[in-house]
């Protein structure tokens, strides 16, 4: 089935995107590359059964930034994503957030009910939900430091991604995804890393929270991810459903992400 490659004019932006198949839609919303091309093989596979639309996020990769755009917040792209599913005839969709884009998937679902059938969140970022989130985010806050003097943006982005999946990362994912991602460095350390550090879903919006969710966590990530991951549980009252792999576990597998979804895009087409 024929694949759409355009833009869509959406919230004062301007947003890059890939929609192909028939089915239920299904959003996907990158994390902290902001890139489509975290999904694109993943979604290839199940356009099959469904329509699935991937994109570049906000002054990411084919999504050109805004101008005097230096900030962005999680509401923000929330707002961005909720204006292309309407933009694309989408409402009401899946949204699948993984990493930074969990956070963002989550803020639609509670501030844009209309447009999500339902969320699917792969370890969301939201570490200010944890005791110490100072502690939580160290290891990674201290990697960034000692890399930015000596090897620039790119070169700390690429000590993140090993940091969180390992040496591999960089074959498994396609050369031309990697160079558009690591293009997005000053994006991800500058506008995006602050903007989206203090956002915390508020108690009450979690208890009346209406559109279903499901939680997924790999099998290797990180310990602060199973922490984050275990509170939003607990406050859903849901069970994650764990995956193989690290916390990038679609970069090296993306089948592995089409056999985890497609039972639960399944499900949701007959609710």
């Amino acid at each position: 089935m024929r694949k759409i490659r355009d833009f869509a004019v959406v919230n004062g932006t301007t947003l890059y995107y890939e929609k192909e198949g028939a089915g239920t839609p299904v959003l996907f919303i990158a994390g902290s590359t902001g890139d489509a091309g975290n999904f694109t093989r993943a979604a290839d596979l199940l356009a099959d059964e469904f329509t699935v639309v991937t994109y570049d996020r906000r002054g990411n990769s084919r999504s050109p930034r805004p101008p005097g755009w230096a900030m962005t917040s999680v509401s923000e792209q929330s707002d961005d994503a909720a204006a292309l599913i309407e933009a694309l005839d989408l409402s009401p969709a899946v949204v699948f957030g993984a990493s930074a884009g969990g956070p963002i998937a989550l803020d639609l679902m509670i501030r844009h009910p209309r447009v999500a059938q339902a969320g699917i969140l792969q370890e969301p970022s939201i570490f200010s939900v944890l005791p110490d989130p100072a502690a939580a985010i160290a290891p990674r806050r201290a990697l960034i430091e000692e890399t930015l003097p000596t090897k620039g943006p790119r070169g700390a982005i690429l000590a993140l991604m090993r940091f969180l999946n390992d040496e591999g990362v960089f074959a498994a994912i396609p050369s031309d995804i990697l160079e558009r991602m690591l293009g997005n460095a000053d994006t991800i350390l500058n506008i995006e890393g602050p903007g989206f550090a203090g956002w915390r879903p508020k108690l009450e919006d979690l208890k009346t929270l209406h559109v279903p969710v499901t939680l997924l966590v790999a099998a290797d990530t990180l310990p602060v991810y199973k922490e984050v991951t275990r509170w939003l549980a607990e406050q859903l009252h849901i069970d994650p459903v764990t995956v193989p792999g690290r916390h990038g576990f679609y970069y090296y597998r993306p089948q592995d992400l089409a056999d985890v979804l497609r039972p639960i895009l399944r499900r949701l087409a007959h609710t």
